[in-house]
């Protein structure tokens, strides 16, 4: 069984047990409220953990998709704030180019200048977090301070069904898995997502056989600024308002859940259908820790160990299979002796 498939099935399993636990100890677990309060909350990090997927199979990483976020709501909360009659479109259109600007000036810096990602998305991680400080709101003191969103449009973004079968579902939710059925289909067949694989496996060999590193690395940085645009309308429609500092955190939160998902920091390995496994995950774990009454620190530490554990799977199978080739490699060559 390959190392990704059987990753997924770990993922999977956690979560059912998860799931098997919590709903059997607490009659409110599965009630249709708090699965539609789960799947919001999962659905903000989860569009996030897409772009930081693609990326990571790439062999990198991205550390600035919560700070860029958060200067997406800066943004809009600023414009409408001190441009009110601005109209809300050019609000969002700004918003939208701050969003593929930061994420092409983080693959600009990957890829052409050739930074390691940790360092470079670090790196613009606090100089997101700077221009959020810089665009946000404040008093006549010069102080910082917040104002709520009241525009219509905004709040839509924090809105759910109100009718039907689905009565209840937020509207972040079914973005989340739209967009994950997309990429999905990106990674798995497109030239694109074949380029993604490839250039994380062995990007030597990505290269010799015509694949571009650049075109590759900066196409996976704008889509990762492109979700953290569309996380942003959903985040500000939640909160109905924008602070500085708002959204640093959510790419650890998205990492995590590509890593439980199945990804490898080496590249090459995991998809959408494992990141979506992960995010499930995270909030599963989360919301029954509560329900239960323990401190939300149980939860990290809970996640750091699921993390850990995954980790060190890898290890021992990447260890093992590395031994296995050997083997065969030298029983090949004893029976071409014997011949």
């Amino acid at each position: 069984m390959r190392q990704e498939t059987l990753r997924r099935f770990i993922s999977f399993g956690l979560l059912v047990l998860l799931l098997l636990v919590f709903g059997l100890t607490s009659s409110k677990f599965f009630t249709p409220a708090n699965i539609y309060n789960m799947l919001r909350e999962c659905s903000l990090v989860g569009i996030l953990a897409i772009g930081v997927t693609l990326i990571i199979i790439t062999g990198g990483n991205d550390l600035s998709v919560g700070a860029l976020m958060g200067l997406n709501c800066i943004v809009i909360a600023h414009f409408l704030h001190y441009f009110p009659g601005m109209g809300l479109a050019p609000i969002l259109l700004i918003a939208f180019a701050t969003a593929m600007l930061g994420g092409a000036f983080n693959g600009f810096c990957v890829s052409i200048l050739r930074i390691p990602d940790f360092i470079a998305t670090l790196s613009t991680k606090f100089v997101f977090v700077g221009l959020m400080y810089v665009f946000a709101i404040h008093d006549r003191y010069g102080g910082l301070t917040t104002e709520s969103i009241k525009d219509p449009v905004i709040k839509w973004f924090g809105g759910k069904i109100g009718s039907g079968p689905l009565d209840g579902l937020y509207y972040c939710t079914i973005a989340f898995f739209a967009l994950a059925a997309v990429a999905q289909f990106v990674l798995k067949r497109t030239r694109l997502g074949t380029s993604l694989y490839a250039i994380g496996a062995n990007r030597n060999s990505a290269e010799i056989s015509g694949i571009s590193f650049v075109r590759t690395k900066f196409a996976a940085f704008l889509i990762s600024g492109f979700c953290t645009f569309v996380a942003a309308l959903f985040f500000i429609g939640k909160t109905r308002t924008a602070e500085a500092g708002g959204g640093v955190g959510y790419e650890f939160r998205a990492i995590s859940a590509t890593v439980i998902g199945g990804c490898a920091f080496s590249g090459g390995r995991g998809d959408i259908v494992g990141t979506v496994i992960g995010v499930l995950f995270m909030r599963v774990l989360e919301n029954g820790i509560l329900k239960f009454g323990f401190p939300t620190e149980t939860q990290q530490l809970l996640t750091g160990v699921v993390i850990v554990l995954m980790l060190i799977f890898d290890a021992f199978y990447n260890e093992f299979m590395t031994e296995r080739s050997r083997r065969r490699g030298a029983m090949a060559r004893e029976m071409a002796v014997i011949k």
